[in-house]
């Protein structure tokens, strides 16, 4: 069955929210005739004891306009969302289907289409819906709904491709958002460094629900003391990769031995500037150590860095990605690497994360 929160009574929309008392519920139930906005198939208003009320389409239809079928999770953070927004005098319609695109977003809310998702989905509805809304003259904003929380501060987060799709911010320093709806708690996954796959160095944060303001807030730079902790993290990961590499089976067909070769480095002492974490990293679908050392590669040949994207040497997490925001990372790196070839672990830390600062700025 499908559960939604709005549907027609007797051609008005009507949305559950949290201000409906039981008894105002059930009075309507037994007074109104309600149907689905979309489907327009008679749906029922459930009014229980143990689940929010909601409306439920009768099992012999179908109806899944945009969407996947109904958790109880996903339910009530559309409740706490809608309620957040009507205690803030924002209007939000709720479930309102777009018929030129056929989707229905959880709310839209003045120029934004609101999904609050709760399960696993391919990245290609993720960007086949926030293109939709683009073109309807919405902005997208997608929020990952969680049960489980984590705790605050630098750590290794999995972000899976469909998650990755859900970024938000700025190009060079997106964020996560997620809703915990039990517990009405935003929990943000911000400064972001990618390793590989779906492995993450990052800072996560909680914020109440009551002080959330909209649009929502945006996460700050972290501190010197918390990117010397990223700056750690990496470093580990980056001897897991080192350890994983002594496995590879033809060496000169392996990137990160064919490189270590060119550039003359001993496996045994890599130095500190390869594999750091970077603002912007995340454009690149390969271990920070791998195209830092093909950016060191075309420094020390003296060609500009621009030709790892000019030759298509480096692998690109999207053939969408902004050329101009890759070139800023590209550079950035040659800054480090000319100023920090050779100095120690701290010092490191402290160039790198000046020049973190400067992007923050920009």
């Amino acid at each position: 069955m499908i559960f939604i929160l709005t549907a027609l009574n007797n051609g008005q929309l009507f949305t559950v929210q949290a201000h409906h008392t039981r008894e105002q519920l059930i009075e309507l139930r037994q007074n109104g005739t309600f149907v689905c906005p979309a489907c327009k198939a008679p749906v029922v208003l459930k009014v229980g004891t143990r689940k929010i009320p909601h409306f439920a389409h009768r099992q012999q239809y179908s109806c899944r306009p945009g969407g996947e079928p109904e958790t109880q999770l996903h339910l009530l953070g559309k409740f706490k969302l809608s309620s957040f927004f009507r205690e803030k005098g924002i209007p939000a319609h709720v479930e309102k289907y777009l018929a030129s695109i056929k989707q229905r977003p959880d709310l839209l809310v003045k120029n934004s289409a609101i999904e609050f998702q709760c399960s696993t989905l391919p990245i290609e509805q993720v960007l086949k819906r926030s293109q939709g809304y683009t073109k309807s003259g919405f902005q997208a904003i997608w929020i990952r709904g969680i049960e489980k929380l984590t705790a605050p501060g630098m750590t290794i987060f999995h972000i899976r491709p469909f998650e990755r799709a859900m970024l938000r911010g700025a190009s060079l320093h997106p964020h996560l958002l997620h809703f915990n709806p039990q517990l009405s708690l935003f929990i943000y996954y911000s400064n972001l460094f990618y390793i590989q796959g779906n492995r993450w160095i990052g800072k996560a944060s909680v914020l109440p629900m009551d002080a959330q303001s909209f649009p929502f807030a945006v996460p700050k730079m972290v501190t010197p003391s918390e990117y010397a902790q990223a700056m750690s993290l990496m470093r580990i990961e980056n001897n897991k990769f080192f350890r994983s590499q002594l496995f590879a089976k033809n060496r000169m067909r392996n990137s990160f031995w064919r490189l270590s070769y060119e550039l003359q480095l001993e496996r045994e002492a890599i130095p500190e500037i390869f594999g750091l974490p970077f603002a912007g990293g995340h454009l690149f679908l390969e271990h920070p150590v791998i195209w830092q050392m093909k950016a060191a590669l075309m420094i020390e040949s003296g060609k500009p860095v621009e030709t790892l994207l000019t030759d298509g040497l480096v692998k690109l997490a999207s053939p969408a990605v902004d050329k101009h925001s890759l070139i800023k990372v590209l550079l950035a790196y040659e800054t480090i690497y000319r100023n920090g070839r050779y100095v120690g672990f701290s010092e490191m830390v402290d160039i790198s994360y000046h020049l973190l600062a400067k992007t923050w700025e920009n």
